[in-house]
């Protein structure tokens, strides 16, 4: 029988797909900020903000990976297919790796072009698609993309035509941004 675990995994996969930024933790970050606020070592606070930073923004990635470890398992138990999954928005790519057999290029959404480079865009995502994934939170670009499952091109686009629109507002650079390069733009839903 599937653990409540894997119920949790597979629930919170798919509310991540649809708007990561509603599997925030509020309360975990209130909490963290104060161990921050209250420590004095700062190597200690360095990783608590690491942590606060993590827990700001959560990572699909993580949900995607405790999905894959579940999913199959959950599935043969509750017998449901991979089609069922798709059509909720779980890339063939990560059925895939969750054990489901028999999955083609085609579906709600493909693997990349030629050679299946590994890219998370799917085809034909309409802009409307794209504006129904903006979350409610400050998001990147990136993110949106993610979430959407639309192409670069297409997300920017809808952000440019968004900002015209004054449905959009930039928030500035994202202070979690790591790694090489400029830290991209937060945008955030107009008042």
């Amino acid at each position: 029988m599937a653990s409540s675990s894997a119920d949790a995994a597979i629930r919170n996969y798919l509310v991540a797909l649809r708007d990561p930024s509603s599997l925030r933790d509020d309360e975990g970050i209130r909490a963290l900020q104060q161990r921050i606020d209250s420590s004095s070592d700062e190597l200690e606070r360095l990783r608590l903000r690491q942590e606060l930073f993590d827990t700001e923004t959560p990572s699909v990635q993580r949900y995607e990976d405790d999905f894959v470890t579940h999913a199959k398992a959950w599935a043969d138990e509750h017998g449901v297919g991979a089609k069922a999954f798709a059509a909720e928005g779980v890339p063939n790519q990560v059925l895939r790796r969750a054990g489901f057999a028999g999955l083609g290029r085609g579906g709600r959404r493909a693997t990349g072009r030629r050679g299946g480079g590994g890219t998370r865009t799917r085809s034909r995502v309409t802009v409307d698609e794209v504006r129904n994934a903006i979350p409610k939170s400050a998001f990147t670009i990136k993110t949106l993309q993610e979430t959407s499952g639309a192409s670069p091109a297409v997300v920017r686009k809808v952000v440019q035509e968004e900002l015209a629109a004054g449905r959009l507002q930039p928030q500035g650079t994202d202070p979690g941004h790591r790694g090489p390069g400029r830290a991209p733009t937060l945008y955030k839903r107009g008042k």
